[in-house]
């Protein structure tokens, strides 16, 4: 039974049989590893995606930003470190990053440190605004997307991790305790905006599968509590998912890094089905979770990339043990636990790639 890539993903996501599972790195490659690589054979001028032969998917190319969108400037940089301030729209915030490599920024200043600073931007959020879509957007890019062989994908950018982005995680945390009223109405209004937004392409366009970011999880557990996510996150959450199942989109993925499990039963609650990347640095575990979500929990991730790094028999423990019981019945796609770190050789992701083909 052979399958194209779309195929493939659906039956695996709808615990249907495939011909192999789902081959795909669900996040990115630091460019670093890259760049590492190609001193390490990964051949010079080559797509490392295309390289080692993952199954493809795309995104429809729908704009969930303010608009007009921002305008990015340095004011201020040494030997080591670049302050960058991007703002446009009345949005703003400053962010301190390294020169020399990838590095996660370090937000230093927001816009929306009050409520009245909102009221100056959400003009810019207008979901009819026709530079939203594509100016190809029409029957002819409609055929494409209902006959390729990949699966297509929207991307929406959550609720409490949009807003964040806007407010600062801490001013967002103090706003829920000083201003509750204004944290709902903001959820609320960021939840329709992306429904309205998202209406004309899951309506025309044929779209396997639709992901929210809010990466509102550290180490020990989530930013918030499940009583808050109720409170604050539940009704937005499922007009959204909501609105995705009507239109016949019903694999609905969170993108949060850090431990989810004490707000995963609210995720369920509001229509989501599929959490990644599942960070084992976090105390996630698949296994777990698959034993207490069942098929209730699409999951995609979890193999540790700091063992992918070590190699030898920790690496082969990993992928083994987890893949052994993760690929049995479906509804799982292997992926590194975020995204693939420089620590990691050629030599020993190739060899991860190995053993997850044993499996087909």
């Amino acid at each position: 039974m052979d399958m194209n890539d779309r195929e493939r993903f659906n039956a695996c996501l709808h615990f249907r049989e495939t011909d192999r599972p789902p081959f795909y790195e669900w996040l990115h490659f630091w460019q670093e590893v890259v760049d590492r690589w190609r001193g390490e054979g990964l051949p010079p001028g080559v797509d490392h995606q295309e390289y080692f032969g993952f199954d493809k998917r795309e995104r429809v190319a729908v704009d969930f930003g303010p608009i007009p969108s921002y305008v990015t400037r340095i004011v201020q940089e040494d030997d080591r470190h670049r302050i960058v301030e991007t703002k446009g729209s009345g949005l703003r915030w400053v962010a301190k990053t390294l020169k020399m490599g990838s590095s996660i920024p370090q937000f230093m200043d927001f816009g929306v440190k009050e409520p009245e600073d909102f009221e100056k931007i959400r003009d810019r959020y207008d979901p009819s605004d026709m530079r939203r879509y594509p100016k190809n957007w029409g029957p002819e890019l409609m055929d494409y997307y209902r006959e390729v062989d990949h699966p297509v994908g929207i991307h929406l950018p959550g609720i409490f991790g949009n807003a964040r982005n806007m407010i600062g995680l801490k001013n967002l945390i103090m706003m829920m305790y000083r201003h509750p009223d204004f944290v709902k109405e903001l959820f609320d209004f960021l939840a329709d905006f992306q429904v309205e937004v998202a209406r004309k392409a899951v309506r025309e366009a044929d779209i396997d599968y639709a992901t929210l970011w809010e990466d509102m999880a550290y180490h020990s557990g989530p930013h918030i509590s499940p009583r808050q996510w109720r409170e604050f996150m539940m009704d937005g959450y499922r007009r959204i998912t909501g609105f995705l199942r009507e239109s016949g989109i019903d694999v609905i993925m969170v993108d949060s890094d850090g431990n989810n499990d004490a707000i995963t039963p609210c995720f369920l609650e509001g229509g989501v089905n599929c959490l990644y990347p599942l960070e084992v640095a976090s105390d996630v575990d698949a296994v777990k979770l698959r034993e207490k979500y069942g098929h209730d929990l699409l999951l995609i991730g979890n193999i540790d990339k700091r063992k992918i790094a070590k190699g030898g028999q920790a690496l082969e423990e990993e992928v083994t043990g987890k893949l052994s019981v993760l690929l049995e019945d479906g509804g799982y796609i292997p992926s590194v636990d975020h995204c693939v770190s420089p620590d990691i050789s050629l030599r020993n992701y190739v060899r991860y790639l190995e053993l997850v083909k044993s499996f087909w």
